[in-house]
């Protein structure tokens, strides 16, 4: 009888845990399903912030009454109360399963600004958030070069007494998104992403973390920041990575796909009286040396990928004192405005990779720098406008080919040496533009893909790698004279018949546009043909005179269809053809 009382006890105890467990889970469900609305008109109050009819007044309030799997959708309007921290203050994490979100109301396009807080948004102590779909418009237009220096000598002559006026302080201060711990015995914030924002004219970082871990920083707009702040600032800045846990397999701090420009320092920093920083993107300082032994060295990997970086004041791209940090497929282009530093480099780090970029330098400045590294390697990066200090055994000087570059369109045209030419190793699967790489043979350099899915469509390297000479191979050669752009071309002599090819797979199904640039002394019947699964789908014909014709033909095909494309010419005694620059997009 005891025996089975005991059985029935436990059975009990069993079925008020499972039914614990359910309910758990049922109020994690709610919490996931909670919407919070926001907008200027909308009022603080009870009965208001779950309907976009009826939301609350600012992002604040929302923020204070989330809980894991809440979302905050930001509506269109300025947001500028604040507190002197910041607009908004996220102080409440999510969890592994149900992060917290705040981004814009579906085709809204929320500004926060402020020109006395300390921040725009500012993450403290909290983890697993994702801010997404704000501008950020900081104070810049109304802020002067005296101002920011007027806090400069402010900080030097009152900082020894504890006397600084910090409300005075942050005006020329103010950060756009920072995420940190809220003192350094608090916790550390984790699982931050930070995504599809624009950040901009804010005085001091742009996006900035600082002892802090599994930050993504992607798809952002970063520019004209940091200019009139006291502490080095840049553009975005992943400072003082710390560990929390042991992975140190995967990638943890991603910085990928943010364009970032104009960011620069114009006041000293009050550390060393001296000009510093105003970088694109740094990654600062990973190691920890600068913490006094209070946070251990960094082990988790960084990413650094396909982001775009121009005219900012410092570098486009480095690590500082940090270490197992990859820099891959970004192009940089004329930094160094204020100091020279250079465009993508390492300095003072350890087991750094720096592969298929590309760096044009600014006139006089420099493109790259070599100190106090171990194992860092550079390779198959395109240099232009100088003299890196240090390169790889893939690296190569060349023009890249910009489409405009004064515009700010870093796509390379057909005929550079970015196209096809880099490497597969730890190279990412998309680009800038979130097209699929490789479109080619290989990776391209740089952070776009060209969508030409023609293999060694230019000649660039000397070589018909791909090509097969279908029809007198002898007279079929690669040349490095008369050519459309670039430095080669493909030559035919046609003493016999003449037929170049190439097969490729369809990546998608849609009408695509086949081109080439031929020129011939061949009265007639030069063609270039399109085959789709060996069914003939069009030729164009070029004739002599008047240098390169383009050829065009626009043609059909399904996902995963061949698409063959050839260049012929009929036996002709004295004939000659020049191809190059040949595309299918």
């Amino acid at each position: 009888m005891m025996m089975k009382k005991s059985l029935a006890k436990l059975f009990t105890a069993a079925m008020c845990l499972i039914s614990a467990s359910l309910l758990g889970a049922s109020l994690d469900k709610a919490h996931a399903d909670t919407a919070y609305y926001v907008s200027p008109t909308g009022q603080n109050s009870s009965g208001y912030g779950t309907n976009p009819s009826t939301p609350f007044r600012t992002i604040q309030y929302a923020a204070d009454r989330t809980n894991p799997g809440d979302t905050v959708y930001v509506m269109n309007g300025t947001y500028s109360e604040t507190n002197n921290e910041a607009v908004l203050k996220v102080t409440r994490s999510g969890n592994e399963n149900a992060y917290i979100t705040y981004k814009n109301y579906p085709g809204h396009s929320p500004k926060l600004t402020t020109d006395s807080a300390w921040n725009h948004i500012l993450v403290a102590s909290a983890s697993y958030i994702r801010i997404e779909g704000f501008e950020i418009a900081g104070n810049n237009a109304n802020l002067t070069l005296s101002q920011g220096e007027a806090r400069y000598n402010h900080y030097l002559q009152n900082y020894p007494s504890g006397t600084v006026d910090w409300d005075y302080m942050a005006v020329t201060n103010t950060n756009g998104i920072n995420v940190k711990p809220a003192s350094t015995t608090s916790a550390k914030p984790s699982h931050i992403i930070i995504e599809n924002n624009s950040v901009h004219d804010v005085p001091g970082g742009g996006i900035l973390t600082e002892e802090s871990d599994y930050i993504t920083i992607q798809n952002n707009n970063v520019y004209n920041n940091a200019w009139y702040a006291v502490y080095a600032n840049s553009g975005i800045s992943v400072f003082h990575s710390y560990n929390s846990d042991n992975n140190t397999s995967n990638y943890k701090n991603i910085v990928r796909n943010n364009e970032v420009y104009n960011n620069k320092g114009l006041v000293k920093w009050v550390k060393t009286e001296d000009y510093s920083d105003g970088n694109g993107i740094i990654i600062d300082d990973n190691k920890n040396t600068q913490l006094d032994g209070r946070l251990a060295p960094y082990t988790g990997k960084t990413l650094v990928t396909n982001n775009i970086t121009y005219n900012n004041g410092g570098s486009g791209i480095h690590s500082y004192s940090s270490a197992r940090v990859d820099i891959m497929n970004n192009t940089s282009y004329q930094n160094a405005s204020q100091l020279n530093y250079g465009e993508i480099y390492a300095h003072d780090s350890t087991n750094v990779n720096l592969f298929n970029n590309i760096m044009y330098a600014r006139t006089g400045r420099h493109i790259t720098s070599n100190s106090n590294n171990s194992n860092v390697n550079y390779n198959y990066n395109i240099y232009y406008n100088g003299t890196p200090a240090v390169s790889g055994p893939n690296d190569i000087t060349s023009d890249p080919l910009f489409y405009n570059a004064e515009a700010g369109d870093f796509r390379v045209h057909i005929g550079s040496k970015a196209i096809d030419n880099g490497t597969s190793s730890l190279a990412p699967n998309h680009d800038f533009s979130d097209n699929s790489r490789p479109r080619g043979f290989a990776p391209d350099r740089g952070a776009y893909e060209s969508q030409n899915i023609i293999g060694n469509p230019s000649f660039e390297w000397g070589s018909l790698t791909g090509w097969d000479k279908e029809q007198n191979a002898a007279g079929i050669t690669v040349v490095s004279n008369g050519t459309y752009s670039g430095t080669h071309k493909v030559a035919f002599d046609t003493t016999a018949a003449t037929k170049l090819s190439q097969s490729r797979t369809a990546p998608a199904t849609k009408t695509y546009t086949a081109t080439a640039y031929i020129t011939t002394n061949i009265a007639d019947n030069i063609k270039l043909n399109i085959e789709v699964n060996g069914v003939a789908k069009g030729t164009q014909t070029v004739a002599a005179g008047g240098g390169y014709k383009k050829a065009t033909v626009t043609f059909s095909a399904n996902a995963n269809d061949t698409i063959k494309v050839s260049i012929t010419a009929p036996q002709t005694s004295g004939g000659w053809v020049g191809i190059d620059n040949i595309s299918v997009e």
